[in-house]
C-alpha cells in the first residue's frame, strides 16, 4: 500500500497537465527559432491576438513582418496551423505547431523548406 499512494501521485500529475497547459494565455508575443533542414537557426517571432470567441489572428513579426492570411486553432487539443505570405520574397509560410504551457512546438515551412520549430512565450511585461 506504500508504493500505492506515490503512483497515484505520479498519475494524478500526468492527468493534469494537459489541462494546465491549455489555460495559458495565448494573446502576446511569442518567439524563438526554427531549423530548417540543411540550414542555419532562423529567429521567428510571432505575435497572437486571442478575441473574445476563442478565435486566434496575429502576425509574424520575423523572419518577416506579414500578416496571417489563414489561422486554425481546435481549443480541445492546443494545435495551430497558421498561413502567411511574404510580400517581398513570394514565400509562403506554414506554422503546424501545438501549445505546451508557453512553448509553441511543432513546425515551420517557407515554400518547400520545412524545419523545427520551438516558441516561447514572453512573460515579461515592462513598467
Amino acid at each position: 500500500m506504500k508504493t500505492a499512494l506515490p503512483l497515484f501521485v505520479i498519475l494524478a500529475m500526468f492527468v493534469a497537465l494537459p489541462a494546465v497547459a491549455q489555460n495559458v494565455e495565448l494573446s502576446g508575443t511569442w518567439s524563438g527559432n526554427w531549423m530548417p533542414k540543411g540550414g542555419v537557426w532562423t529567429a521567428v517571432t510571432v505575435q497572437l491576438v486571442q478575441e473574445d470567441a476563442g478565435k486566434l489572428t496575429g502576425k509574424f513579426l520575423t523572419p518577416a513582418p506579414m500578416e496571417f492570411k489563414k489561422v486554425t486553432f481546435d481549443a480541445k487539443t492546443g494545435k495551430i496551423l497558421v498561413e502567411a505570405i511574404d510580400a517581398a520574397s513570394g514565400k509562403n509560410y506554414k506554422l503546424d505547431a501545438k501549445f505546451q504551457g508557453t512553448e509553441l512546438k511543432g513546425t515551420l515551412a517557407a515554400n518547400e523548406t520545412t524545419g523545427e520549430l520551438l516558441l516561447i512565450k514572453w512573460t515579461y511585461v515592462p513598467r
